[in-house]
């Protein structure tokens, strides 16, 4: 598929093989006890698929890049509410007062503080 190549293991290569030397064997599972065509949809869509695996794989191959990329995106817009939130740290110095910010049950005090330096 494209760039990539894959490789898929058969389990018992003697038995498909086997199994693969009469077609009957394929057409036997949709006909009826007389021989015509009983489950016409799943032969048709056996059929489509036996002629056509290499598109079917290559389109289940993308679908499954885009499915990851799709992942990757909703999750890098949307950061995970359990993790802490970062809050900034230290105090804050503005026109010579020490500003410091509160949290807690009593955030909506404010408390200023005043400090006396000996010159």
């Amino acid at each position: 598929m494209g760039d990539k190549k894959f490789r898929y293991k058969v389990q018992d290569p003697s038995k498909i093989a086997e199994t693969q030397a009469n077609i009957s064997n394929f057409v036997e599972k949709f006909l009826d006890k007389d021989g015509k065509v009983s489950d016409t949809e799943g032969y048709h869509k056996a059929l489509y698929a036996a002629m056509n695996a290499d598109k079917l794989a290559s389109h289940f191959y993308e679908q499954g890049k885009a499915d990851g990329v799709k992942d990757m995106v909703q999750k890098s817009k949307n950061p995970s509410v359990d993790a802490p939130r970062q809050v900034a740290g230290g105090d804050v110095y503005v026109a010579g007062f020490k500003v410091k910010a509160i949290s807690g049950a009593d955030s909506s005090k404010l408390k200023i503080k005043k400090r006396t330096f000996n010159n």
